[in-house]
């Protein structure tokens, strides 16, 4: 069956950039990347859904987080607190795809008026015990409950390539900010340097789970489509860029030398993977993009 149409442009030819195949405990699937010749956006095929989907998350594929100590809490998302503050030091804020509301317990409550977006029952139920149900909606964004123009900001962390129709999502983004609020966004960059050293083994493609795949000009085409100008795009945010590598590492040497072997080579080179993430970064593109984006003033 021919793939649809690129949410970008429209277009309906692609050209296969990866295969992979991802393993289950008793079967796998055979996933491909497909980059549209017209635009470059990259998307994965096929995109699954309800339980053929739920079936690739595994019990810890959220990590360890500590929701009820606010000083981890604190530290963990500091980063993505001084990334929203360059921009707005108060307001209302609605953090898409907030999961268990990690980062909205980060920020000042006396400054903030936090607002919460999760589709998935149980994290939701946590999040809303924590801020309160009348700030969190268990929703996709095109169906929030939110009127047009109700946020300052609107906040997407490691939440886009998760999107199906991530024009359509943007769009809605738009219309729920005020003229002059401001999107943050933070996603994997299939255009740095350990997408590309990597593939199939890089830790943040994370197949069947990210529908598309951005780099710094596909995700800035579609924020410009939505309405938006893009204000600062950076491609070495965070944490991110050593965690992914050391991950990458180890999953291609385990995949190509067996478990023990490739663990063990992973240990040996462990103590120069600091350098390399600073030197790589710098010089071939961090694993995440971080980007801020305004809705005009005026049209």
């Amino acid at each position: 069956m021919a793939p649809d149409p690129c949410v970008q442009c429209g277009g309906k030819d692609y050209n296969t950039v990866l295969t992979a195949t991802v393993q289950l405990t008793d079967a796998s699937r055979d996933f491909q990347l497909l980059r549209c010749q017209s635009c470059g956006l990259v998307k994965t095929e096929p995109q699954l859904s309800g339980p053929d989907l739920s079936a690739f998350y595994s019990a810890d594929y959220y990590g360890r987080v500590r929701p009820d100590d606010l000083d981890w809490v604190r530290r963990d998302q500091r980063h993505k607190v001084n990334f929203l503050e360059a921009y707005l030091q108060q307001g209302r804020v609605l953090d898409v795809g907030c999961g268990l509301g990690i980062f909205l317990l980060a920020l000042d409550p006396s400054r903030w008026d936090r607002y919460g977006l999760e589709a998935m029952p149980t994290p939701h139920q946590e999040a809303s015990t924590r801020l309160g149900d009348e700030k969190m909606a268990q929703a996709e964004l095109e169906t929030a409950p939110w009127p047009e123009q109700h946020f300052d900001a609107i906040t997407f962390w490691d939440v886009i390539e998760h999107v199906p129709n991530p024009r359509k999502t943007l769009a809605t983004a738009f219309r729920l900010l005020r003229p002059g609020g401001f999107l943050l966004l933070t996603t994997p960059n299939f255009g740095g340097y350990q997408a590309r050293r990597f593939g199939e083994d890089w830790y943040s493609l994370s197949l069947p789970h990210h529908f598309y795949h951005y780099t710094p000009a596909t995700m800035t085409g579609l924020l410009e489509a939505a309405g938006f100008r893009v204000r600062s795009l950076e491609d070495r945010f965070g944490h991110e860029n050593y965690h992914a590598l050391k991950h990458s590492f180890l999953k291609s040497y385990t995949r190509r030398y067996g478990a023990k072997a490739g663990r063990l080579r992973y240990y040996l080179l462990k103590p120069l993977l600091h350098p390399w993430e600073w030197l790589s970064t710098r010089l071939g593109g961090g694993s995440h993009l971080a980007i801020c984006a305004q809705r005009p003033e005026s049209p």
